[in-house]
């Protein structure tokens, strides 16, 4: 269990500020909450807890981060209300970390996480408390009940829900790579095997014996098909439907379905760990390498249409900002390590 003593220890010469705090850093925070609330004894817990001390000591922020969650968390271990109830009568180990989670984002005003003051919004939210997540350039594979596997992007979240007749995964944010599995329990009613579906905010992405990738974007969902074939059913006009082959891929809003496209092969590289650029545009790029690191990262308008090309890592972010001035005519200006602009070489 998480103890007084890790309060004490993270909130010892951390400084007082009211300044906002960056919602990457505030979930990083409740990551390292939930991380050592959890770990068991021995070698492991030994680990997570140097890990989570480098994280400590790695920027002021970090520490003023650790205090407000810190005190949120005390706060409320003593708070007899019916959620925090709820939290202690959790049946599953996920399940109680998203509700005592949820407690946290709803602490009020001088929670860590309180919306007006962190700029975390409704969907910053729902991700905290989804059944499985992962943090700003973090990658996690999920392996479902029927042997389906779900390796979950940077910053993604999903919830799963298997029933009699539907096996469902709804993306709530971010980005996935499915490779569905067959049904060994099928429909009791008609023996059917029971359909596997994602569901994004625009509508149902059905597969059809498949590995595929599905991004939640603003507005709108994108899919891409790396074998097999999956259908698209916008949720406004599920009869507009889409078929999608192996080496396509398409988006939909909830109203419609765009043309079918030739697959990019630079599209999933993300699941090996690396970004892919063929003569993208600089702002592009950097907006795609901007998912996988915490903070802002910003490209000036006269640097926005220089080309990148190549194969870049993505755990590490400041070795590809590097590899950038050595390619093209630009400059890294670091305000902090949370707030990065490139600009355009004079």
């Amino acid at each position: 269990m998480f103890d007084a003593s890790t309060v004490d220890a993270a909130n010892a010469g951390a400084p007082a500020s009211t300044a906002p705090i960056p919602p990457t850093v505030a979930r990083a925070a409740v990551h390292w909450l939930l991380e050592l609330g959890e770990a068991a004894t021995g070698p492991a817990a030994q680990r997570t807890r140097q890990q989570w001390q480098a994280w400590l000591a790695a920027d002021p922020l970090h520490a003023r981060a650790w205090q407000r969650i810190a005190e949120v968390d005390a706060q409320l271990r003593d708070l007899p209300t019916p959620v925090a109830l709820q939290t202690l009568a959790a049946p599953s180990m996920g399940r109680r970390h998203a509700v005592r989670l949820a407690v946290l984002l709803s602490a009020g005003a001088g929670g860590l996480l309180a919306a007006q003051h962190s700029g975390l919004g409704q969907q910053a939210w729902q991700q905290l408390a989804a059944d499985w997540s992962t943090a700003t350039g973090q990658r996690r594979e999920a392996v479902l009940a029927d042997g389906t596997r779900v390796l979950l992007n940077t910053a993604s979240a999903m919830d799963v829900h298997y029933t009699a007749t539907e096996r469902l995964i709804v993306l709530r944010a971010g980005e996935i790579l499915v490779q569905s599995a067959p049904d060994h329990q099928p429909d009791a009613a008609t023996g059917a095997p029971r359909p596997l579906h994602v569901r994004t905010a625009e509508g149902l992405v059905r597969a059809i014996g498949t590995r595929f990738t599905v991004h939640q974007q603003e507005g709108r969902t994108a899919v891409a098909v790396l074998q097999g074939a999956v259908e698209l059913r916008p949720a406004q006009h599920p009869q507009r439907g889409l078929r999608l082959e192996a080496g396509e891929q398409s988006h939909f809003t909830a109203q419609e379905v765009g043309q079918a496209q030739p697959l990019q092969e630079t599209g999933a590289a993300w699941s090996e760990g690396m970004l892919v650029a063929d003569d993208m545009p600089l702002a592009e790029f950097l907006a795609e390498l901007s998912r996988h690191r915490s903070g802002v990262l910003r490209c000036a308008p006269d640097a926005a249409q220089l080309r990148v090309s190549g194969s870049y890592p993505l755990a590490d972010t400041d070795r590809v900002l590097a590899a950038l001035t050595r390619s093209l005519p630009v400059d890294i200006h670091t305000r902090t390590r949370w707030w990065v602009t490139v600009v355009r070489r004079d």
